[in-house]
């Protein structure tokens, strides 16, 4: 929560959709459900938001000359395309009222009952005095007169990035004020939309700033400051969805496009159970009933994770960042963003917050007349730490710094003259555009931490990422921020078979690494990373014969002495029956599958059935190793139901791997399996004759 001028101190195995766990650390998530499906969003939104470096007094003019900077060097066509005003931007009253309205002693709103007397919230009542519509800062955004018509300070911005062919963003909360204390938009929804809608505004980041009293319950627990009145009794959940359909309609009403919603409501807010209207839709949703709630907390609050996707297109999973980079490491954000990779696909991602990348100290010439840690700028490697992780995560890539040229971010305060402008180098870091395609990949399957768990903060950690075209990325981070390290991991560790050629996305540098080699294994330097895209070489290649030939083939496991992949008792099995090998019979259909290509290279696996029970269903992976795999009716983009098949030109063997697990489709492993063996996808292993499948037919 945001209080002062800057924010820098500190039932069918789930329908095959259950997230996979956090490593060593057991960490499980709740079955997602389906993105908010406004057709925005469909990878992670890149920008500039004025929150880090311009906070409370961004003017009009500083956001035009963010925009030309944006446009003149070259980070719009890198994919930058979006500028977001942060708090701040509206007066402090609504055009109902003629003053600013009234705050109690602990800062929140004054609330009044029906006979206009004052009250405290505590206890879920009150009404707010407010009505109009938010009006534009006139000293910081005044009017402009554009075409021959007078606009309002947003209004002119709007236009002015979209004649750029930009996009433009503008912020509003849940709750009854803004982080600082201006009007926020509980309770004004449609009004708000409406004219957000109207102004031009493409995307909204919707925060949460719960001023109010300390909440002692009537069980005797300090819920501490959760707000007041209806914020009390309407879980963040509901309050979010409630202005994504305020802005959905608006735009339907309007003919104009839909906006991307960015949720800020971050996990450590919570709320209070006893108070949270039984009708709250939070209460019945499945995914946050799914995921639980805690002791003393109410259902669609924390964790943001798991729900948000339903109703945002950007959520929030932990607290504001400052410029140490230990906020985007195991110890702050990255741990956590990988608990929720359930709420990372097209329409929705995890948000780590704004990017340091670039930002310089606001408060002073850094090392001068600040020296306070939580101010001090990136190095060039932290600026590619940074950027590397979240590109890793399929975060967005949101810039905080200061994009304007050094003439216009200049500052003068305490004897001492700096500029806050972004440096060329921190440029070069995020226009990579290699880097920049990792983010943006079109599988949107973020990264999975490769081994156990780092066992402190300054331990090396590992993460790969599978991308659309069957390429995987490598990601090895040295978290100690004084000592360099030697970090690498084995093709093996990373579930990868035969040779591959490889590009480090920093430096430029490319190779071949043989089967069974070595990513990396040399030195990275203190609080630096180095970032592999790894391509097969031949000697695996897209099984042709198979993909795409409209052809139902008998498919023989081997070890197994010629038993072939079937429905486990046949076509007539209940739907979600388990797929096992069993004798070849070339008239049973259950045992004939077709490869079918999906857009994005991947493929899904359907029987020949068609039953009341099975009608070519496709063949679904578990969540683990040596789960079970089994047949579902298929769910387009589900990854459980999508696999990567290459073909040995040699022997013509086919490995069949799941999308969303990486695990191998596996008959009985090395020992093989006899007539009715379950198989299950387990993790690749060149050695294991069950994860090699020829064509029978």
């Amino acid at each position: 929560m945001r209080r002062h001028p800057r924010r820098l101190a500190a039932p069918l195995l789930a329908l095959a959709l259950a997230a996979t766990g956090l490593g060593a650390l057991g960490l499980g998530a709740a079955t997602p459900a389906a993105a908010l499906g406004n057709g925005n969003a469909l990878t992670p939104p890149m920008g500039w938001n004025s929150w880090n470096s311009l906070g409370t007094e961004v003017t009009e003019d500083q956001v035009v000359q963010t925009i030309d900077f944006m446009a003149a060097n070259g980070l719009v066509s890198a994919g930058y395309n979006t500028v977001t005003v942060d708090d701040g931007w509206s007066l402090w009253h609504r055009d109902g009222q003629s003053t600013d309205f009234v705050r109690t002693p602990s800062g929140s709103m004054q609330l009044y009952d029906a006979a206009g007397n004052p009250v405290a919230g505590t206890d879920g009542t009150g009404n707010d005095p407010t009505s109009g519509h938010l009006i534009p800062r006139p000293d910081h955004f005044p009017a402009q007169t554009v075409d021959g018509r007078t606009v309002n300070g947003i209004q002119y911005l709007t236009r002015y990035a979209h004649s750029k062919g930009m996009k433009f963003g503008l912020y509003a909360t849940d709750s009854y004020e803004t982080c600082q204390m201006h009007p926020g938009s509980l309770g004004h929804e449609s009004v708000d939309a409406a004219d957000f809608v109207a102004w031009g505004v493409d995307f909204v980041k919707y925060d949460d700033c719960p001023y109010g009293p300390p909440i002692t319950g009537p069980d005797g627990h300090d819920y501490s400051t959760q707000g007041e009145g209806k914020e009390l009794t309407r879980s963040i959940y509901t309050r979010v969805q409630t202005f994504q359909h305020a802005l959905d309609a608006a735009s339907a009403a309007q003919g104009r496009p839909k906006v991307t919603l960015s949720v800020s409501a971050q996990p450590a807010h919570t709320g209070v159970p006893y108070l949270l209207d039984p009708a709250d839709p939070a209460r019945t949703d499945p995914v946050v009933q799914a995921a639980g709630t805690a002791p003393f907390n109410a259902p669609g609050y924390a964790p943001t994770g798991v729900w948000c996707g339903q109703v945002a297109n950007l959520c929030r999973i932990g607290g504001d960042r400052d410029s140490e980079l230990d906020g985007v490491l195991w110890n702050g954000q990255l741990r956590t963003a990988l608990q929720y990779p359930g709420n990372v696909r097209p329409g929705s991602w995890n948000d780590l917050d704004m990017m340091f990348t670039g930002w310089n100290d606001v408060y002073g010439r850094y090392g001068t007349t600040d020296t306070c840690t939580c101010h001090k700028p990136f190095t060039d490697d932290e600026s590619r730490t940074e950027t590397s992780v979240l590109s890793m995560l399929a975060a967005p890539l949101i810039s905080g710094a200061d994009l304007r040229t050094a003439a216009q971010s200049g500052h003068s305060a305490d004897g001492a003259d700096w500029s806050t402008g972004i440096g060329a180098s921190s440029l070069a870091v995020l226009k990579n555009a290699d880097v920049i395609g990792i983010d943006q990949d079109a599988l949107a399957q973020p990264a999975t931490l490769v081994g156990a768990a780092p066992t402190s903060g300054t331990a090396p950690v590992v993460l790969k990422r599978r991308l659309a075209n069957g390429d995987t990325a490598v990601l090895l981070v040295n978290q100690d921020p004084t000592t360099p390290q030697a970090i690498g991991t084995g093709l093996g560790a990373l579930g990868l078979t035969g040779g591959f050629s490889y590009k480090e996305l920093w430096t430029g540098a490319t190779g071949t690494i043989a089967a069974g080699g070595t990513v990396g294994g040399g030195t990275v330097a203190p609080h630096a990373v180095a970032m592999y895209r790894l391509t097969p070489q031949s000697g695996t290649t897209p099984a042709a014969s198979v993909v795409g030939d409209g052809r139902y083939h008998a498919l023989s496991a081997g070890g197994t002495g010629g038993l072939v992949l079937e429905v486990a008792g046949t076509c007539g099995s209940p739907l979600g029956s388990v797929a096992d090998v069993n004798t070849w019979w070339p008239t049973h259909t259950s045992e004939q599958w077709t490869f079918t290509a999906n857009p994005d290279g991947t493929v899904r696996i359907s029987d020949d059935c068609d039953t009341a029970t099975h009608v070519h269903t496709v063949l679904a992976a578990g969540t683990s190793p040596g789960n079970s795999a089994y047949l579902l009716n298929y769910s387009p983009g589900n990854p459980w139901q999508e696999w990567r098949v290459t073909q040995d030109p040699t022997t013509g063997a086919l490995g069949i791997t799941n999308v969303a697990t990486g695990l191998a489709l596996t008959a009985g492993g090395a020992g093989g399996a006899a007539a009715g063996s379950t198989v299950t996808t387990d993790a690749v292993n060149g050695a294991a004759a069950g994860q090699s499948w020829t064509v029978a037919s």
